[in-house]
């Protein structure tokens, strides 16, 4: 098909015109100059001799033989902007200059840059500069001292940028050659003035097309369609609906976006239904396996060495730990990381990581079988040591971290060693970067940088990277351009998306370093941020004028982020205006003819394009049908639970909760699958804690016992303190231990108390652990050091006090490397497993057993023996103790007499809770009434909800607790709650 007095055919008549010369077709763009030679061939007809270039790879093509006998080296954007830096830090150095050291920033540097090129490229040397050019005498001085120095770095380095390529350009082409280029072109002037110097007169422009909306344009506005949308994920899917119901092929579709945003969103959504696309522009670097982690190694340096960055990086499989030859995979990686307990800091890591300190999940009084515990520990063991030995490459040395160059270098080589190359985009994108440190070998690059400065460089280097880059349309994909090279590639349905006023009208900026007066001032063809906006809008309008076939236009009116309308642009107002025929059409009737936006789900608004109803997703089905058949809000829903039956559960798992009976999600777990699962436990080797633990709340026990959900340990950065709660006390556990024992070792009573010797047992130990786990800063350790000396002086006076003569400490309640087998009454039984921190002898086969705690008392009332069985630690281990004693042969006619919580720190005020041993009756029918719960598979939420505020599946339960309060009272339950119920109130 012919198409009459377009630029295409001008174009084609230019080339045609003399087939044997060779022509050269000057673009603004390989892409667009090779889609019009493709649209010439396929609408017009074939041609010969010719060739695409763009002005830079002309003018590189005809120079770079003498600028190689000359030994000059042509440079780019990247080494002019660090020529720049660097002599904008060289003059910053100076007392009067007018950019001061702390301010050479990115923003600035980029600023001066590119008012630095501006003049290069309009030919300006620093000599021709004037002092009263500029608004501000200083400024004007200081942008020639820059501009003169740069001249000077490019001689000595032997270096070219391309406007200082025009001294070096041939006077002439060879006879055959003819240049060909669109009239108007955006050419600066030095550009200008090397096409004429090569040319010689051999060069034809041929008229560019007129703006879509001019009175001229052959835009087929009889095949325009409009619409609006509420937000852009609304508007890209009616988009991709279209196309689907349209039955449009893929290669024969073009999507116009204004923005980044759009494309990622284009790119998430058509990678869900599986349609293939490519982007003329690409997509940013962070939506590649490689770019997202180089992005998150960024954010784990300049977080001090976080560890959630770094399990996050090998969840993704972004990175990888693993070792094949050891059997060492990123799971067990990620599991070392997370028990580790190293937070944030490079010293926590090769403390944590690289000592024998093993931080224990479990409970205090509870530890695994033996042979289990070695092999963990010995496979435990080699993971760190595989992790330690990782940790020499991973962490940057000093000189990674005082530039952008180092760090650069120090992310290429990472991502090398540890990055996972899934993807050819992968391996792209790893080689790009590898370009980039080598380009930067070369650059003046600052040795010595601000930390935060550093990143800022690095992350922008990074974000200028582009993945997926597909310039020219790929058969059999959809093709997604963008407003700067969107329209030329005459594919048959286009689709322009974000016609909004703010995506069209663009912002004039003027550069602070050469505003618009000022390139008036100077002349020399210099352009201002106005003229420069108006010829990107006026090549986009005329670009868009080339389009052909079916056209849609649309916008976003709703900006869903922020809660606003937005209004379309001026631009589809004038189509409105030529569609309709209505030339004095306003905005009004724009808005009326478009009707109620496109929502997400479209289905109230079928399109017009809408020829065989076929959905674009199940959503578009489901919801679709919901409108068209079901009539009733319960039919709807029953239709909706239907495709979704997840719904369908919570639903009734909500109404359940809320009825008055106790359900399965409630936590009653009863039935056959559950009666199994009881009768299989015939060794049920349970300790205190966890008896005490199904007291204060059965959910949370079933959670951590029978599902053994296992709750991740994540240290945070906290900058005031140190050690954890239990790892403080595990710390005074072992002073208390450790003085214990060496001055009870004589077995002398009453023993002779020694302070000095408490006090450096206790530093020695406080010493180890800042070993282990490095503290925040001197300033916390000292803090918490002082604090421990005063518990351990608590201590102390409570030990001088004492009546009786210590036995065994920490002492494991185990037989031949066996738990207890406990009888607790006719017909129970159970396998204790414990540790008793301390036995004493009070008389002869007399003993009393003592736990330390470093918290609070208050939850250990003088006259609540039990607590509702949420204390029954002390009953327990005076049974085992005596047991122990007497199978082990110790004391075979032992008795505890009493068991006592012992608070022996500042907190805790040295107070002693004293429980006697001498209702063994009631302790055996608390546990058999805790026993008989769990055998009834009942694990509802705790009677307390205060319990939820430190539990650690208070996500999962959320306000289940006191959604059940009124279970609890309810007569319906009462049967099946009564044994519970009885055990929550013994005190």
């Amino acid at each position: 098909m012919k198409i009459v007095g377009t630029f295409l055919e001008r174009l084609y008549d230019a080339i045609r015109r003399e087939p044997f010369r060779r022509k050269i077709v000057i673009a603004p763009s390989y892409i667009e100059g090779q889609s019009w030679l493709m649209r010439i061939c396929r609408e017009l007809g074939p041609v010969m001799n010719v060739e695409v270039q763009t002005v830079q790879s002309f003018v590189r093509s005809q120079v770079q033989f003498s600028l190689y006998q000359q030994g000059l080296t042509l440079i780019g954007e990247q080494r002019s902007f660090w020529i720049i830096h660097h002599v904008m830090e060289q003059m910053a150095s100076k007392p009067d200059s007018y950019i001061a050291v702390d301010q050479v920033k990115p923003g600035i540097a980029m600023h001066v840059h590119q008012a630095i090129m501006d003049l290069r490229r309009a030919g300006v040397s620093a000599g021709e500069l004037r002092d009263d050019h500029f608004m501000s005498q200083q400024k004007g001085s200081y942008v020639r001292k820059v501009l003169s120095a740069y001249e000077r770095f490019l001689n000595q380095r032997s270096w070219i940028d391309f406007p200082g390529l025009l001294s070096h350009i041939p006077t002439q082409l060879p006879e055959n050659v003819e240049l060909i280029l669109p009239d108007p072109m955006p050419l600066s002037p030095v550009s200008a003035r090397m096409l004429e110097r090569l040319s010689n007169g051999r060069m034809t422009r041929i008229i560019a097309v007129s703006s879509f909306t001019d009175v001229q344009s052959t835009m087929p506005f009889g095949k325009v369609q409009f619409y609006h949308a509420t937000g852009r994920l609304a508007e890209v899917r009616e988009a991709l609906r279209r196309i689907v119901q349209g039955r449009m092929p893929l290669d024969e579709v073009e999507m116009i976006v204004p923005d980044e945003e759009y494309a990622l969103v284009i790119s998430t959504m058509c990678a869900s239904f599986g349609i293939p696309c490519s982007y003329a522009d690409g997509l940013p670097v962070i939506t590649s396996g490689m770019g997202r982690a180089a992005h998150f190694l960024l954010n784990w340096l300049e977080s001090g060495y976080q560890v959630r960055p770094l399990v996050s990086m090998l969840q993704q499989q972004l990175i990888t730990f693993s070792d094949r030859e050891q059997g060492i995979t990123n799971a067990d990686c990620i599991r070392a990381l997370e028990k580790s307990g190293i937070g944030w800091g490079k010293e926590r890591y090769i403390k944590l990581l690289g000592s024998g300190h093993v931080r224990f999940q479990g409970d205090a009084d509870e530890r695994p079988e033996e042979r289990e515990r070695t092999e963990q520990q010995q496979r435990d063991d080699e993971i760190k040591k595989h992790l330690t030995n990782l940790l020499g490459e991973l962490f940057p040395d000093e000189a990674a971290l005082s530039s952008p160059k180092g760090i650069w270098g120090w992310l290429v080589n990472i991502l090398d060693r540890f990055g996972v190359c899934g993807t050819e985009e992968d391996a792209i994108v790893l080689q790009e970067m590898k370009g980039i440190a080598k380009e930067l070998q070369e650059c003046p690059v600052p040795d010595s940088m601000p930390f935060q400065q550093m990143f800022l460089y690095a992350r922008d280097m990074l974000q200028e990277l582009r993945v997926g880059v597909q310039r020219l349309p790929k058969p059999g994909f959809l093709y997604i351009s963008s407003l700067a090279n969107g329209g030329i590639s005459g594919r048959k349905h286009t689709f322009l998306l974000g016609m909004d006023e703010q995506s069209w009208s663009g912002n004039i900026r003027q550069n602070p370093m050469l505003l618009d007066e000022e390139c008036r001032r100077i002349g020399a063809g210099l352009q201002t941020a106005v003229q420069r906006q108006r010829d990107r809008q006026r090549l986009r309008d005329g670009r868009l004028g080339m389009i052909s076939g079916n056209i849609t236009f649309s916008f976003s009116s709703y900006d869903l982020a922020e809660g606003a309308t937005a209004s379309p642009a001026f631009q589809l107002l004038q189509v409105f205006r030529k569609v309709s025929g209505e030339t004095n059409a306003d905005y009004e009737m724009l808005h009326r003819s478009l009707g109620e936006p496109v929502g997400y789900l479209d289905v109230e608004q079928p399109s017009s394009t809408e020829l065989n109803g076929l959905p674009l997703d199940g959503s578009h089905y489901v919801f679709g049908h919901i409108h068209a058949y079901a009539g009733l809000q319960r039919e709807r829903q029953a239709v909706v639970e239907l495709v979704y039956p997840a719904l369908h559960q919570g639903r009734i798992a909500l109404e359940a909760r809320g009825s008055s009976r106790v359900t399965e999600h409630d936590g009653y777990v009863a039935g056959e699958v559950w009666t199994a699962y009881w009768r299989g436990q015939s060794e049920r080797t349970l300790s205190a804690s966890q008896l005490e633990k199904y007291a204060e709340c059965p959910m949370r026990y079933f959670f951590q016992y029978v599902l053994r959900i296992r709750v991740k340990d994540q240290v945070t950065f906290d900058r005031t303190s140190w050690l954890k709660p239990n790892e403080r006390g595990s710390l005074l556990h072992e002073v208390y231990r450790r003085y214990m024992t060496e001055v009870s070792a004589s077995k002398a009573v009453p023993i002779t108390h020694d302070h000095a010797r408490l006090l450096r047992i206790a530093e020695e130990t406080i010493l180890s652990y800042a070993e282990r786990i490095p503290a925040p800063s001197p300033h916390v350790f000292e803090r918490e050091r002082q604090a421990m000396l005063r518990d351990v002086d608590v201590f102390y006076r409570m030990e001088l006090q004492a009546k009786t003569a210590p036995r065994f400490f920490e002492q494991e309640l185990i037989v031949d490397g066996q738990p207890l087998h406990l009888e607790l009454g006719e017909d129970m039984a159970i396998t204790l497993r414990g540790i008793v921190d301390r036995i004493d002898q009070v008389a002869p086969h007399q003993y009393r057993i003592i736990d330390y705690k470093t918290g609070s008392p208050r939850p250990y009332k003088e006259n609540g023996m039990f607590a509702g069985g949420t204390q029954l630690q002390h009953a327990l281990y005076a049974m085992g103790t005596e047991l122990w004693m007497r199978q082990t042969g110790v004391d075979s006619e032992a008795k505890v007499l009493e068991a006592s919580y012992v608070f022996p720190s500042e907190r805790g005020h040295g107070q002693v809770i004293a429980r006697p041993q001498t209702e063994r009756n009631r302790v055996t029918a608390v546990i058999r009434g805790i026993l008989s719960s769990m055998e009834q598979g009942l694990f509802i939420p705790a009677s307390n909800p205060v319990v939820c505020r430190y539990c650690d599946y208070a996500t999962v339960c959320r306000e289940h607790a006191e959604m059940m309060a009124h279970k609890r009272k309810d007569e319906a339950n009462s049967e099946l709650l009564h044994t519970l119920l009885e055990v929550e109130n013994i005190e």
